[in-house]
């Protein structure tokens, strides 16, 4: 009794205060699977892959990125390139500076060079060396202020200081920033222009806290912008070590090669997928698995129509598929569709069950919560239940009047509305007691006369077991019921 009651407490109680009626085996038949849309998956090993989905924003590459400084004052005499937007390359005239100090500088390092030439047979070694340390000094200050082999060379050969000098770009690109113009007064340290090269982009993505386990540098990505119709292949540079505490995203750097054409230009958006392989797992299709939060089940195909629920222990979820750790072996048949449905009538044949069991106990004032008593038909006694099948009468009852656990003899009774017995007919039950993990058991009738039939059922313990009788006659539609035979 103890037991029994033991039973009941975890059909109806999942966690303190929540209260969960418990799923029961059913049986479907074709008829009943065909009109509610019944399919069926397979628990199989495949090879699966986590799909990480983000938005891309792509940026300049900042090792290629260029700022046009002075390191004298003077004034812009004409500009080379005066647009933002401009493609230079390395090297290119940017603009023309007229440079006091510049000039001065030029003056002393011929000046220097003419010294030292003059001086080199000299037989006082202190004017040699003097005067050779102040053309290497005066020749490392314009080099200091950024004038290049190129420009040395000139002045050299024509030994002649020039009134402007020019500045240079100093890598190939696309000018983003020109903050100069014409006759303009600059200052040392002024930022003249900015060139970026664009022959590779940067794209940022945010990727959730729980994605992050799965991203490692390295890893190829596909980025997808809305204007062309090829996705473009990308790769992880670097994975912020810091979270957004507002996102609770990380930053993840992508890095690609740039079209011949520069098609892709900073602040586009597009979306980047990284697809991770996580090798082979047991997985069911995801609209298989129900999930309550609490519990996740599946309902498996145990042949000839018989849906048993199971527990399962879930893993990662994946595009169409969700990885099963335990409860399932590859092979097994579980249902895809319409399993709300099924579910919803695995809890009333369970609640139905557990009802049954309280008032064969003396426990039918106890109320519970979450399921609906179903109404019966006739008395369900241990003499047997009588009731109306079509257009029959149907009693099941046991043959020695009242079952008990072990095996016994189950009569079943068919009368048709005038009472007259139904002979000739094809009939069959299959048994279960309505728990979880209980099995349904089928046995087939064999006819006594006078319309009953007898076939022998196992009851392996006390309580009311649900029998579903069906009954074949030859050019009339097979009818189908489910009867309560209570086992003392």
């Amino acid at each position: 009794m103890k037991g029994l009651l033991a039973v009941f407490l975890v059909l109806v109680v999942s966690t303190p205060g929540k209260a969960e009626v418990m799923r029961a085996p059913i049986k479907l038949d074709a008829a009943q699977r065909q009109a509610i849309g019944l399919t069926f998956g397979t628990a199989e090993h495949r090879p699966v892959e986590k799909i990480i989905r983000t938005v891309g924003r792509l940026d300049y590459n900042e090792r290629k990125l260029a700022q046009v400084t002075l390191k004298v004052g003077g004034w812009v005499e004409e500009l080379f390139v005066d647009y933002t937007g401009a493609r230079v390359r390395r090297g290119d005239r940017l603009l023309s500076l007229y440079s006091p100090d510049y000039l001065t500088a030029q003056r002393e390092y011929l000046l220097a060079r003419d010294t030292a030439r003059r001086l080199a047979g000299s037989e006082v070694a202190e004017a040699r060396e003097s005067a050779a340390s102040l053309l290497r000094a005066s020749r490392e200050r314009l080099r200091l202020w950024d004038f290049g082999d190129q420009q040395l060379r000139e002045l050299e050969e024509s030994a002649e200081a020039k009134r402007t000098v020019v500045v240079h770009s100093p890598l190939s690109g696309v000018v983003i920033e020109k903050n100069v113009v014409r006759g303009q007064r600059v200052e040392p340290g002024t930022t003249l222009y900015r060139i970026a090269d664009l022959s590779t982009i940067w794209v940022y993505g945010d990727v959730y806290e729980n994605e992050l386990p799965y991203v490692r540098a390295g890893q190829e990505a596909r980025l997808r912008i809305a204007s062309f119709p090829e996705p473009f292949a990308a790769r992880v540079a670097w994975v912020s070590p810091v979270l957004d505490p507002k996102t609770r995203t990380a930053k993840v750097r992508f890095e690609l090669p740039n079209t011949p054409d520069g098609d892709l230009r900073p602040e586009m958006y597009g979306k980047v997928e990284l697809h991770v392989p996580l090798g082979e797992r047991l997985v069911v299709p995801r609209t298989a698995v129900l999930d309550s939060g609490e519990r996740q089940a599946v309902f498996v195909d145990a042949g000839d129509g018989r849906l048993v629920p199971r527990e399962v222990q879930l893993g990662g979820r994946f595009e169409d598929w969700i990885e099963v750790r335990e409860g399932l072996a590859a092979g097994e048949r579980v249902v895809t569709s319409a399993n709300f449905l099924v579910d919803s009538e695995s809890k009333l044949q369970a609640a139905e069950s557990m009802i049954g069991m309280m008032g064969a106990l003396g426990m039918g004032q106890v109320q519970m919560e979450g399921a609906h008593p179903m109404e019966m038909q006739g008395g369900a006694g241990a003499g047997g239940e009588e009731k109306t099948v079509g257009d029959l009468r149907v009693t099941v009852f046991p043959a020695a009047g009242t079952a008990s656990v072990g095996t016994n003899a189950v009569r079943i009774r068919i009368r048709d509305a005038a009472g007259n017995p139904v002979t000739g007919a094809s009939v069959g039950f299959t048994y279960t007691m309505d728990m979880p993990g209980m099995a349904i058991e089928e046995t087939r009738a064999r006819e006594l006369g006078d319309g009953l039939y007898e076939a022998p059922a196992h009851f392996g313990m006390a309580g009311p077991w649900g029998l579903v009788v069906e009954i074949g006659r030859p050019g009339k539609p097979p009818l189908r019921e489910k009867f309560t035979l209570r086992v003392g």
